[in-house]
C-alpha cells in the first residue's frame, strides 16, 4: 500500500482498502456499498465498537454511533458525504473503473496524494475515510455526543440518493449537518447551486458514402485540455473541447456541404469536456479550401487557449470512409451545438467573483441510429435556472430535435446567521488559527435537498483540500487532511457548548 506512511494512518487506510480498492462509479455503487458495510462491520467487530447500520431502498448507508460516557446529552451530529465518483483517465490505453482498483501516489514533493492518470476519487472518499476512522479511533480523550454517518449514491450524476433518502427508515435524528464534500480546508460553505440537465436528441437514417461520388473524409479531434469540474471550475479560462470542434466545423458548414460520420465528445455530464472527436466528408474538390478554413480557426484558438490550457492538442487528417448523417441532419447538428452557450452565463450581482448561473456542453454521442447531446446547468437562482432550460428547450424545439428536461435539483440558499455556523467557525478558526472563508459555491451539494427532507436542520459544509477534481490531475493535500480529522476530534468535544 503506496500511503501507509501518512497520518492519521487509519484514515489513509480506510482510502486505500476501501474507496480506492473498489469500483464506484456513479449509478454503479453495488460493489462499494458491499464494501463499506462488510468493512464496517468486520471492524466493528474487532475492534468491539458498537455501530448500527443501516441502508435505504436507494442504497444509502446511515451508521450510528452512541455518545461516549457524559456526552448523551450533547445534540446528535450527522455527517454526511457521497460514496460515488467521477471516473475519468488519459491513459491512451484507456482504464476500466469498473474492475480495476484506483492507484493512489504520493507527489514526488510529498504534500499531494494523486492518482495513475485518472480520478482519484478523494471527491468524496477522503472525507469519508476522515468520518469512518474518527468513529473506530480509540484515543481516550476524543468525546462525543450522538453521532450518525449519513453515505449516499450517485451524488455526481442527479443527486439520486439524496432525492431518495428515506429519512424514517434510516432512522435519522440529528438537526445538526455536517456535509464533508467541500474541498478547500479553511472554507465553510454555506450555499450552493441548483441545477439540472437536458439531452437533445436526433434520430437519423445513415447512409453509405458510396451513395455519393467524389466524397473525401476528415478526422478532427480535440484533447489535452485540463477539463474539471463543471461548477467549481467552470468559470477559469478552460476550454470545452465539443464547443471547439463545434467552432472549426462551423467555419465550413457556410461553405461546403458537410456529411457527419460521427462526432463523440465527453463522458460525464458534471466534467467540463476534456476530448472530443468528429470524423465527417466533404467533396474531395473542395478539400483544400476547407483545410485553409480550419487551418486558420485553428491557428486562432491555439492562440488563445496554449496560455491557458498548455497541452491543447488540434489534429487534422485524412480518414477512412463510415456511415454518413445527412447533409442536413448535420447541419443541424452543428448548428445546435454551436448554438448552445458553455460556461459561465451570468455573474452574481452581490458577491464577488461568484458564478450564478452557467452552462456546461457535456456529452455529445453519435450511433447508427441516434445523435444525442447533453447538457447540464446550474443556477443558485431557480427562476433563471428555469428560464435558461426554458431557452434551450425552445432552441431545440427550433432546430427539429426532440428535448428530454431532466428533473433538477434545488440550489441550498445561505443562512448567514445559522448558530450552528457561527459555532463551527469559531472552532475552525481556534483549531487552524486562521482566517476561516464562509462562502456560497457555484457546486452542486447535497444539502438542499437534504435539507428539505428534514425540516429545521442547520447545515454547513467542509473538508480537506482537493484539487482538480473530475479530472486525471485530481490531487488531495495531505496536511489538510490531517487538519481536517484534528478539528473534527475537537469540534466533537466542544459540541458540548453548543446549544
Amino acid at each position: 500500500m503506496a500511503l501507509t506512511s501518512l497520518e492519521p494512518k487509519l484514515v489513509w487506510q480506510i482510502f486505500e482498502e476501501v474507496f480506492n480498492s473498489t469500483p464506484r462509479e456513479s449509478k454503479k455503487e453495488g460493489k462499494i456499498r458491499k464494501k463499506i458495510v462488510q468493512w464496517v462491520s468486520e471492524r466493528a467487530k474487532i475492534e468491539g465498537v458498537n455501530l448500527q447500520i443501516t441502508e435505504d431502498a436507494i442504497g444509502n448507508i446511515l451508521i450510528k454511533k452512541s455518545a461516549t460516557s457524559g456526552m448523551e446529552n450533547v445534540p446528535a451530529l450527522l455527517m454526511q458525504g457521497h460514496m460515488d465518483m467521477v471516473c475519468e483517465t488519459d491513459k491512451p490505453e484507456g482504464f476500466d473503473f469498473d474492475t480495476m482498483p484506483i492507484t493512489a501516489q504520493i507527489q514526488s514533493n510529498g504534500e499531494w496524494v494523486e492518482a495513475d492518470h485518472t480520478t482519484l476519487g478523494a471527491d468524496n472518499g477522503i472525507a469519508l475515510s476522515i468520518a469512518l476512522a474518527f468513529m473506530f479511533d480509540k484515543n481516550p480523550d476524543i468525546e462525543h455526543g450522538p453521532l450518525e454517518l449519513l453515505i449516499t449514491v450517485d451524488e455526481e450524476t442527479g443527486l439520486t440518493g439524496a432525492f431518495n433518502l428515506d429519512v424514517e427508515a434510516l432512522g435519522i435524528t440529528s438537526k445538526l449537518l455536517m456535509n464533508i464534500d467541500s474541498e478547500d480546508l479553511g472554507a465553510i460553505t454555506i450555499g450552493s447551486a441548483g441545477g439540472g440537465d437536458m439531452i437533445f436528441r436526433k434520430n437519423i437514417e445513415k447512409f453509405q458514402s458510396e451513395e455519393i461520388q467524389g466524397l473525401k473524409f476528415f478526422e478532427l479531434k480535440i484533447a489535452g485540455l485540463f477539463g474539471g469540474h463543471s461548477g467549481v471550475d467552470i468559470a477559469l479560462p478552460r476550454a470545452n473541447a465539443n464547443k471547439l470542434v463545434a467552432r472549426c466545423m462551423s467555419a465550413i458548414i457556410d461553405y461546403f456541404n458537410v456529411y457527419i460520420a460521427l462526432w463523440n465528445g465527453g463522458s460525464k455530464r458534471n466534467a467540463i469536456t476534456r476530448e472530443s472527436k468528429v470524423v465527417f466528408a466533404i467533396s474531395e474538390d473542395q478539400s483544400d479550401k476547407m483545410e485553409q478554413l480550419l487551418n486558420n480557426e485553428k491557428e486562432a484558438i491555439l492562440k488563445y487557449y496554449l496560455p491557458h490550457e498548455p497541452k491543447l492538442v488540434i489534429n487534422f487528417k485524412e480518414s477512412d470512409p463510415f456511415s454518413l448523417l445527412s447533409n442536413s441532419d448535420s447541419s443541424d447538428l452543428i448548428h445546435l451545438v454551436n448554438l448552445i452557450p458553455s460556461g459561465p452565463l451570468q455573474f452574481s450581482p452581490s458577491i464577488h467573483g461568484l458564478v450564478e448561473t452557467s452552462n456546461n456542453l457535456a456529452v455529445i454521442s453519435t450511433t447508427e441510429s441516434e445523435v444525442s447531446i447533453q447538457i447540464s446547468a446550474r443556477s443558485s437562482v431557480d427562476a433563471d435556472l428555469i428560464a435558461f432550460r426554458r431557452t434551450m428547450a425552445q432552441l431545440g424545439y427550433l432546430l427539429n430535435w426532440q428535448v428530454d428536461i431532466q428533473k433538477s435539483y434545488p440550489g441550498w440558499n445561505p443562512e448567514p446567521n445559522n448558530p450552528f455556523l457561527k459555532f463551527v467557525t469559531q472552532n475552525y478558526q481556534e483549531i487552524l488559527n486562521k482566517e476561516i472563508v464562509v462562502e456560497a459555491i457555484h457546486a452542486g451539494l447535497e444539502c438542499g435537498v437534504i435539507g428539505a427532507k428534514i425540516p429545521g436542520i442547520q447545515m454547513v459544509s467542509l473538508g480537506p483540500t482537493v484539487e482538480n477534481p473530475h479530472t486525471p490531475e485530481e490531487r488531495v493535500n495531505i496536511e489538510s487532511v490531517a487538519l481536517l480529522y484534528k478539528f473534527l476530534i475537537l469540534f466533537c468535544r466542544d459540541l458540548k457548548n453548543f446549544s
